[in-house]
């Protein structure tokens, strides 16, 4: 293979588009030439966007097209089955998808998406946060843009808790209640609290197989807490139907739940009376720690496939990636009615309509390090994960494991997610 650098000496004529194609160029067999001679008379880009999203593009996708003089089809998609929809047949899928980026992995293991140019990862590396430029890479590269990012958040009743009060869970649940899904366990709301307590899922990185470490005695302090709960008068089993119902009637008076529930949330408690916070601390095993949540980030990804050897439309596709998710949209998708996208940028984090608004300064505050959050894995494991973590939790809270099995169920556990594929 040719050295990176290479293709940054070409250039498409009057287009204004770096080449990022020329990774495909060096790794082929053919040259520059003759994928240039065999490039295909379309000059129509597929984009898919996330459901309920494509009037909100449409403006930066026009400027793409008078820039680079392609057609854009704009095709909504549930981009949590990207994937599986992108993996199904590369070439007739999108040229470029929006994702979240736990699905990134598998899309790398499989050869459907690729490094992107170097261009584009520097630009990234300078404008993203931390965590989002983390969400957007996979073995150390960068395969991905990111355009937002997603975090649980506290949301809770003003006329039953003050914002003091909800610094702490056990302030909460003695003055108030908390809500959550425990019998019929979500993994994905109760799971961080291992890392909370310093365990690891997947390694520090989250790309470890054999990294997962709960079988100790600050797992079993997560367990024991778990069953607890069960006995404490503060703390209400919800469903996922009746949580908001729950919130609304006043029987619970704080959950835990992201920026997808913000308006059915307003509607229950009122909008003057709904207060947003980070996560409160907790007291596990005896010692307070900050309750952690899963951080995820939204992506636009590229594939070549559909491009064949087409390396101007593949070029033109990382661009057309790039402006979605540039400074210009990302403030177009926070103030978007009906989006309210948490940007990613660091630049559109900073402007004066995002620190005014309270849920996202409480899912930037959570997302802005790894004190509040863990970034989602990646690993295609992480489907063994879901399934066995939400069984074992459950099974603790509604008690059919005794605390004497606990460490032998968290070795069971670390050992069947190791030998996982």
């Amino acid at each position: 293979m040719k050295k990176k650098n290479t293709w940054k000496k070409l250039f498409l004529a009057g287009a204004g588009l770096t080449l990022a194609s020329s990774v495909l160029v060096a790794c082929s067999n053919s040259s520059s030439s003759e994928s240039s001679s065999s490039s295909s008379s379309d000059k129509t880009i597929k984009l898919w966007v996330p459901t309920g999203a494509k009037a909100s593009y449409e403006e930066i996708v026009k400027k793409f097209e008078d820039e680079s003089g392609y057609k854009v089809n704009i095709i909504e998609s549930n981009d949590s089955k990207a994937q599986e929809n992108v993996k199904k047949d590369p070439e007739k899928a999108a040229d470029v998808f929006s994702l979240p980026h736990d699905q990134l992995g598998q899309l790398v293991e499989s050869g459907v998406i690729q490094e992107i140019p170097d261009d584009y990862a520097k630009e990234i590396s300078e404008q993203a946060t931390e965590q989002a430029i983390a969400g957007a890479q996979y073995n150390g590269k960068t395969y991905a843009f990111p355009f937002g990012i997603e975090s649980q958040v506290l949301f809770y009743n003003k006329s039953k808790l003050s914002a003091d009060d909800v610094k702490n869970y056990e302030t909460i649940t003695t003055k108030a209640t908390f809500g959550d899904t425990f019998k019929s366990m979500n993994a994905y709301d109760t799971a961080p609290l291992f890392m909370s307590v310093g365990d690891t899922l997947f390694g520090e990185n989250g790309e470890t197989v054999d990294g997962t470490n709960w079988a100790n005695e600050a797992g079993v302090s997560v367990l024991e807490w778990i069953a607890d709960q069960k006995n404490n008068s503060g703390f209400v089993n919800t469903t996922a139907e009746n949580t908001m119902s729950k919130f609304g009637d006043g029987s619970v008076a704080a959950i835990e739940t992201g920026p997808w529930d913000l308006s059915a949330a307003q509607e229950a408690v009122g909008k003057d009376n709904l207060g947003i916070a980070v996560y409160p601390k907790i007291n596990i095993g005896g010692k307070d720690v900050q309750q952690k949540a899963f951080l995820g980030v939204k992506l636009f990804a590229v594939n070549q496939a559909p491009a064949g050897s087409d390396t101007d439309r593949i070029a033109a596709s990382y661009k057309l990636a790039s402006m979605l998710t540039s400074e210009e949209s990302q403030e177009n998708q926070f103030t978007y009615e009906g989006r309210n996208i948490i940007p990613s940028n660091k630049a559109v984090q900073k402007s004066d309509k995002v620190q005014s608004d309270e849920l996202a300064q409480a899912v930037i505050t959570m997302a802005s390090s790894s004190d509040y959050t863990v970034v989602t894995p990646k690993l295609s494991q992480m489907t063994t994960f879901w399934t066995e973590s939400a069984a074992l939790l459950s099974d603790v809270y509604n008690g059919k494991i005794q605390s004497s099995e606990y460490l032998t169920k968290l070795q069971e556990f670390d050992a069947d997610l190791a030998a996982a594929k």
